[in-house]
């Protein structure tokens, strides 16, 4: 079983190294009620090779299929196979990093859906994330109570290199250099979206979801 250790260790140690010889620290975790650093043996790192669930709210986006439409066919990076491209299931991540090994699944549908779900979502303010290889095309996602259901699943046992949470939506991966001409298309652009269900990832690909009941 991989050692984490908890601030009390650290502690004990050189402040420039919270984690035993062999290890990295990676993140943060939660651990008997506290963040700690994660750590992973030093070549499970550097192949960053992490076996983490997803917690994510889908929902209904009629205008999805009209977005896409302005988006030039030679602008829409497919290299690294299906898990890029165009996104076909349109929703917001709650939470990425849950170690799905440490949680029961119902554990981590209950956290998603303990503070209700928003009937409502705003997207709005395009732009992109942008990379070595591509640019990612996203909304924001406006909602405050996103942020609080956020916060009951990082009480969970989870790894973030992320610890401050802002929900969009991804709506295409586009050859590097070419999102700007579609975030200046969008800039003024407001949808607003219906929440259809909870859908938590895990690692081995299987998915289950919980639906919205209205």
């Amino acid at each position: 079983m991989r050692r984490i250790k908890t601030f009390e260790s650290f502690n004990q140690l050189n402040e420039k190294s919270p984690c035993w010889k062999g290890y990295k620290q990676v993140g943060t975790k939660m651990k008997n009620g506290k963040e700690v650093p994660n750590c992973v043996p030093i070549k499970e790192s550097k192949d960053q090779t992490y076996n983490y669930g997803c917690s994510m709210v889908y929902f209904d986006f009629p205008k999805m299929n009209e977005i896409h439409s302005m988006i030039e066919d030679e602008d829409i990076y497919t290299e690294d196979g299906n898990s890029h491209g165009l996104e076909t299931e349109p929703h917001a991540t709650l939470l990425y990093g849950l170690h799905s090994d440490e949680i029961e699944d119902n554990d981590v549908l209950h956290a998603s859906t303990k503070l209700g779900i928003p009937s409502e979502l705003k997207l709005h303010n395009a732009s992109c994330f942008n990379n070595d290889k591509y640019d990612v095309l996203k909304f924001d996602v406006d909602d405050d109570h996103l942020h609080k259901i956020n916060g009951e699943l990082t009480k969970l046992p989870h790894t973030t290199d992320y610890p401050d949470y802002h929900p969009h939506s991804t709506i295409a991966y586009l050859k590097k250099g070419t999102g700007e001409k579609y975030t200046n298309k969008l800039k003024d652009a407001w949808y607003t979206v219906n929440p259809s269900k909870i859908v938590y990832s895990k690692p081995d690909g299987s998915k289950i979801e919980k639906l919205i009941s209205r």
